[in-house]
C-alpha cells in the first residue's frame, strides 16, 4: 500500500520527467530532470496543474520526430517549419520510420491516462522545498562564482535548465533570429554586386555550374569507392579536388557560402552577403546568367538560395511555388536538360554562366531515382543512395553531350552543397552536423580543353567559394584571396578551417568534430 501511494507516483515522475527531456530534444542531465520532477510534484497534484503538464507533454509527444533528428527548437527547424508547404509535410513523414509515426499516438495516450488517472504526490515539506531552489539556481550560481567577465543581464534565464522553459525560449529566439536574418536578405537583394572588378577574360564561351545534393564524397568512385558509381567522372573529369570542406550541414546555410561573399565577425561569427553572389558578380562582368532548378521555389516564402538564383537574367524551376513535395514527384534532375539544350540553342555573343541546382542524393533516397536501383549493398536505402550518385553522374555526362552537341567551348564545375552521416546503425543516411562527413564534398572540373585528368588532395574551405568560382570564370576580382590570386592548381593546403552549424552564424573547428565512416 505505502508503495502504491507514495513511492509509485514519485517513480513516475521521475520517468516522465526524463521521458520529457528526452522528447523534446535536449541532453539528459540531472538538473534538466530534477526540475521537471519538482514541478510536477508541486504542481500536477492541482486540476489546473494536471490539464497544463498533460497539454505540455501531448505537445512534447508531437514535437518528438523533429527532435529525434533535428534536436530542439533551432533556427533550421523554424525555417523548415515556415517554409514548408502540405506537399513537403506529407513527404516529410513519409519518410519517418514507422515507429516514429507511432509513438507520438502511443505517448499522447499513455500521457492522457498518467494525467487523468494518477494521483501525484503532494509535497508540503518546507525543507524538500528548499532543496527544489537549490538546485534550481545551482547551475547559474556556480558560473557566476566561476566567471570574472561582466555577463549579460539573461545570464539566469539563459541557464536555467528547465526543459519547458527551454523550449519555449529557444522557439522565440529561433523565430527572432530567423525573421531578422531574412529581412536582413531581403533587403542585400535590393543592391546589386559590391565588389570590384579589374578584369573579365573568361577563357571558354559556356560555363556550367553544377550544384549536387547531399553527396558525401567518400560513397563515390571518383574518391575511392568500391562500387563503380562515378565512371563518368572517373574517366572525362578534367580535375578531381579531394578535400573540398563545406561551410556547412544543410543547404540553406551552405549554398549561400559557397557561392556568396563571406563576412566574418572576429573570426567567431560568419554571415553572407548575398548580393555579391557568382551570379550578381557574372552579371556585373558582362556574362548571360540562367538558373536552372529542380529543388523548387517556394513563393512568399522563399529561402537564401531562390533569392539569389533570382539574381539571374533567366530562370527555369521545374517545380512552381513549391519544393518537394508529392506533386514533385516524377520530377528529376534530367527534366533540366530538355531546358539546357533551348539555352545552347540560342545563338548568344556574350559568355554565358548556367548553374543547375540539383535534387540529387537528397533524402529519401528511393524517391530520388529516376530508373531501377543499380547496386545492391543489401541495404535498401544506402543501395539507393549510392545509385543517385550514379544518375547524377549520368546526368553530368548528358549535360556535357548537350554541350559538345552545339559545338560550345565549355568548362563544368560539379559540388555538392553538403554531405551526410550514418544513422539507424548505418541503415540510413541524415543531416547531422556532428560528422566531419557531412562537410566532405566532393570537387570535379570537366573542361573542353582537356588533355590529361589531375587529382588534388589538398583540403580547401567552401568560405569564399565564389572568389574562386569568379576566378574560374575568368573574372579578376579586387580582393586579396588565395582563391583568386591563384590558378587552381597552385591553391595552397588550408589548415585551421572552420565550419557553422545550422542552428546559428557561429564558427566551429572542423577538425574537432567526429568521423562518421563509410562502413561499406
Amino acid at each position: 500500500m505505502l508503495f502504491k501511494k507514495t513511492i509509485f507516483p514519485h517513480l513516475v515522475c521521475i520517468v516522465l520527467s526524463a521521458l520529457l527531456v528526452y522528447l523534446l530534444g535536449y541532453p539528459l542531465r540531472v538538473d534538466r530532470i530534477l526540475l521537471t520532477y519538482f514541478s510536477l510534484i508541486f504542481f500536477a497534484h492541482f486540476t489546473p496543474g494536471k490539464f497544463i503538464f498533460g497539454f505540455l507533454f501531448i505537445l512534447a509527444a508531437i514535437y518528438f520526430p523533429t527532435s529525434y533528428y533535428y534536436g530542439s527548437p533551432n533556427v533550421a527547424v523554424i525555417s523548415a517549419l515556415l517554409e514548408t508547404n502540405l506537399d513537403e509535410s506529407s513527404e516529410y513523414f513519409s519518410q519517418l520510420p514507422p515507429l516514429l509515426l507511432v509513438a507520438p499516438i502511443f505517448l499522447i495516450l499513455v500521457f492522457i491516462f498518467t494525467f487523468t488517472k494518477l494521483q501525484f504526490p503532494k509535497i508540503n515539506n518546507k525543507y524538500f522545498i528548499l532543496f527544489a531552489l537549490a538546485v534550481c539556481l545551482y547551475k547559474p550560481v556556480k558560473i557566476l562564482c566561476k566567471s570574472n567577465a561582466n555577463l549579460p543581464p539573461t545570464f539566469v534565464i539563459d541557464n536555467f535548465k528547465y526543459p519547458f522553459f527551454e523550449f519555449f525560449t529557444d522557439l522565440y529566439t529561433s523565430i527572432k533570429i530567423y525573421t531578422t536574418e531574412k529581412q536582413e536578405q531581403l533587403e542585400q537583394i535590393k543592391y546589386a554586386n559590391t565588389i570590384p572588378i579589374n578584369s573579365v577574360s573568361p577563357k571558354h564561351k559556356t560555363y556550367v555550374i553544377m550544384i549536387g545534393e547531399s553527396v558525401r564524397k567518400d560513397y563515390m568512385s571518383a574518391y575511392g569507392f568500391k562500387y563503380d558509381n562515378t565512371p563518368f567522372a572517373n574517366h572525362n573529369a578534367s580535375l578531381i579536388w579531394d578535400g573540398l570542406i563545406a561551410p556547412a550541414p544543410n543547404t540553406q546555410s551552405s549554398i549561400p557560402h559557397f557561392i556568396s561573399q563571406s563576412v566574418f565577425i572576429d573570426d567567431k561569427k560568419v554571415t553572407t552577403q548575398i548580393n555579391n553572389n557568382i551570379i550578381s558578380i557574372a552579371n556585373a562582368a558582362g556574362f548571360e546568367t540562367y538558373w536552372l532548378s529542380n529543388q523548387g521555389r517556394l513563393g512568399k516564402m522563399e529561402i537564401t538560395v531562390p533569392r539569389i538564383a533570382a539574381y539571374s537574367k533567366h530562370s527555369f524551376y521545374t517545380k512552381k511555388g513549391e519544393y518537394n513535395g508529392k506533386n514533385s514527384r516524377g520530377k528529376h534532375d534530367t527534366l533540366l536538360l530538355p531546358e539546357l539544350d533551348t539555352i545552347l540553342s540560342t545563338e548568344q555573343t556574350r559568355p554565358r554562366l548556367i548553374v543547375m541546382h540539383l535534387i540529387g542524393s537528397h533524402p529519401h533516397f528511393c524517391k530520388r531515382l529516376e530508373f531501377d536501383v543499380q547496386f545492391n549493398l543489401n541495404n535498401k536505402n544506402i543501395s539507393c543512395y549510392v545509385s543517385s550518385i550514379k544518375e547524377t553522374d549520368d546526368l553530368i555526362k548528358a549535360t556535357i553531350e548537350s554541350l559538345q552537341k552545339h559545338h560550345e567551348d565549355y568548362a563544368l564545375v560539379y559540388f555538392s552543397d553538403h554531405g551526410l552521416a550514418h544513422t539507424d546503425n548505418y541503415q540510413d543516411l541524415r543531416h547531422n552536423a556532428s560528422y566531419q562527413n557531412s562537410y566532405q564534398v566532393p570537387l570535379i572540373f570537366f573542361d573542353s580543353n582537356r588533355t590529361q585528368q589531375q587529382r588534388i588532395n589538398r583540403t580547401i574551405s567552401g568560405f569564399q567559394f565564389v572568389y574562386l568560382l569568379s576566378h574560374w570564370l575568368g573574372i579578376e576580382l579586387d580582393v586579396k584571396h588565395d582563391y583568386m590570386q591563384n590558378e587552381l592548381m597552385d591553391i595552397s593546403e588550408q589548415n585551421d578551417i572552420k565550419i557553422k552549424d545550422w542552428q546559428s552564424n557561429e564558427l566551429y573547428q572542423f577538425d574537432n568534430l567526429k568521423k562518421d565512416p563509410n562502413p561499406y
